[in-house]
């Protein structure tokens, strides 16, 4: 029995919770409690008849201990002595354990006593009709709402399992694809709209993590910052949705990225390579500014000389 709750809790708040659930793992059978509204006798025989049909369902197991459902049985005797008429009503409410109502089925018989004699007790065999009418109806009305309700809690269950196991493989389109295949009907179908949400925002961050990783490894590291920045806001709202699954992967890149470009511009080779090449270029330009002056001093040297042969 624990072992079985252990899994329809694993199942309920999988993706909420941010769960990884191994591919293997079946969905637990609904854990169904039916019982008297107020524990009459006629209500009691409704319980046995439901849980005598529910026994045979694979899918359910019989506990009034942390049952997912609840089926409840109410039976009312509307009986009038005085006007002689005999009203029973009969309801099933099928909720789940947070007070959601999956289905309701009711039914009410009338039966009148014309006896000759008024004021007289109403007759009795009259009244057993009635309940047992009600009785034996409100079963076979309730019988196919439950096994309708059984079948699709869990044809969810598998879906959410699905969904869940193909975005722990990354498969975030699969995965998304399969929950929006969960019907309106079920009591699950906001929990796998949000689910749904959260799978986008994951497969933003996925995208994110592939297109930084293929940036650094060609040693890109202020692209990869900048395609890690550009999903900030997703990042932010997957750790208050409290799925951390990308966080600290991104986080680890984008330090790591910021380091290794950090070391780059402050790398000593290349420091001393600039210092180099600027020497380098000074020493050239010297010597072409010392070239110049020889030029130049020749020049003069030849004007000099031809000054002083016109003197002579």
């Amino acid at each position: 029995m624990k072992t079985a709750k252990l899994n329809l809790l694993l199942v309920a708040g999988l993706a909420l919770l941010g769960l990884t659930v191994p591919a293997a793992i079946a969905a637990p059978p609904v854990r169904v409690a039916v019982v008297p509204g107020n524990g009459s006798g006629m209500e009691q025989e409704v319980v046995d008849r439901i849980t005598s049909d529910l026994q045979g369902n694979p899918n359910v197991s019989l506990s009034t201990v942390n049952p997912d459902w609840f089926v409840q049985c109410n039976i009312v005797d509307r009986t009038d002595t005085a006007g002689g008429s005999v009203r029973v009503n009969g309801t099933v409410v099928i909720k789940t354990l947070n007070g959601h109502v999956l289905n309701t089925v009711s039914m009410q018989t009338n039966k009148q006593d014309f006896s000759l004699q008024p004021g007289t007790p109403v007759n009795k065999r009259l009244f057993d009709n009635a309940a047992r009418e009600v009785v034996q109806g409100i079963v076979d009305r309730a019988r196919q709402p439950l096994a309708t309700a059984v079948d699709l809690e869990m044809t969810t269950r598998d879906q959410l399992i699905k969904a869940q196991s193909l975005a722990d493989q990354d498969k975030y389109d699969e995965a998304i694809q399969t929950l929006t295949t969960v019907s309106q009907d079920s009591p699950h179908f906001q929990d796998a709209r949000k689910l749904i949400a959260i799978y986008l925002l994951e497969k933003e961050a996925c995208e994110a993590m592939t297109e930084a990783k293929a940036l650094a490894q060609k040693g890109k590291y202020s692209q990869a910052i900048e395609a890690i920045n550009h999903y900030n806001k997703t990042i932010a709202d997957l750790k208050k949705a409290g799925r951390n699954k990308r966080y600290p992967s991104l986080a680890a890149l984008l330090a790591n990225c910021r380091a290794k470009l950090s070391a780059r511009r402050h790398s000593p080779g290349k420091t001393t390579a600039k210092s180099s090449a600027s020497t380098d270029a000074q020493l050239q330009a010297l010597d072409a500014q010392k070239k110049a002056l020889d030029a130049q001093r020749k020049a003069i040297d030849a004007q000099e000389s031809a000054l002083k042969n016109k003197t002579r």
